[in-house]
Formats: structure tokens, C-alpha cells, sequence
């Protein structure tokens, strides 16, 4: 089964922040023009600078866990929800995963992750299963 339009879009109603099916996201490679199954969250980077000289700009961690891909485990429940747990686990080595920062002012960034798998991948390995 394919996802449509209607389903991408109660998908990402259902999604938590920063996750979803999107075209095109921040963080993914530039070369990758098709739709994908999406997650980022910030790992980190620099706050507390500003224009004055007295700031202070200082490096910060996020020590929150990496969340769950929620978005994934929505997809899979439409398209195939009678997967098997070791089906499951071949799905997750599709996990392509990058880093990119979002550059500030005065020093300041925020640094994340993001994990994504091309839904045309997806949908590959689900018909040889």
C-alpha cells in the first residue's frame, strides 16, 4: 500500500514536533528530492551571546535521550500493519542518519541529529517481505 496525501497529512497531525513524512527537510542531503519518513532533534550547541561585549556565549548539551521515531511506527501501521518484529528490524537498517547546524547570531547555534529513511526505500524492502 502507498501512503496518499490524506494519510502523509494524519500522519504528521499525529507526529510529535520535528517528526513526519516531509519533501525535502532540513538536514537530509540536498540530492534527495523525494519523500521521506523524518526525525531531528537538538543535540546541542552555543548560547548567550549577543552584541554586547560583556556576553558570555557558552556550549550546551541536550541531555534528553534520542526520541523515539514515532513517525516511522506510523507509516509502517498504515502501509503494513501486520509486520513482524524481524521485518521490522530489516526496516530499520534503511535509518539513514545525519548532523547539520542552524547557525545564529553573535556565535550562537543550535546543533542536531536527524534520522530518515526515503519512502521509495521503504516501500522497496515492504514488497520483498
Amino acid at each position: 500500500m502507498l501512503l496518499s496525501k490524506e494519510d502523509i497529512a494524519e500522519i504528521n497531525k499525529q507526529c510529535p514536533s520535528e517528526q513526519g513524512v516531509f519533501t525535502e527537510p532540513i538536514g537530509i542531503p540536498n540530492e534527495i528530492k523525494e519523500p521521506v519518513i523524518y526525525m531531528r532533534w537538538e543535540t546541542g550547541g552555543v548560547s548567550g551571546g549577543s552584541c554586547w561585549e560583556s556576553s558570555n556565549p557558552q556550549p550546551y548539551s541536550n541531555r534528553e535521550s534520542k526520541p523515539k521515531f514515532k513517525a516511522l511506527d506510523l507509516v509502517l501501521k498504515k502501509v503494513k500493519p501486520d509486520l513482524t518484529y524481524l521485518e521490522f528490524r530489516e526496516v530499520e537498517e534503511l535509518v539513514k542518519s545525519s548532523e547539520y547546524t542552524d547557525w545564529e547570531y553573535y556565535g550562537n547555534h543550535t546543533d542536531y541529529e536527524v534520522d530518515f529513511i526515503k519512502l521509495s526505500d521503504l516501500y522497496k524492502i515492504l514488497r520483498m517481505l
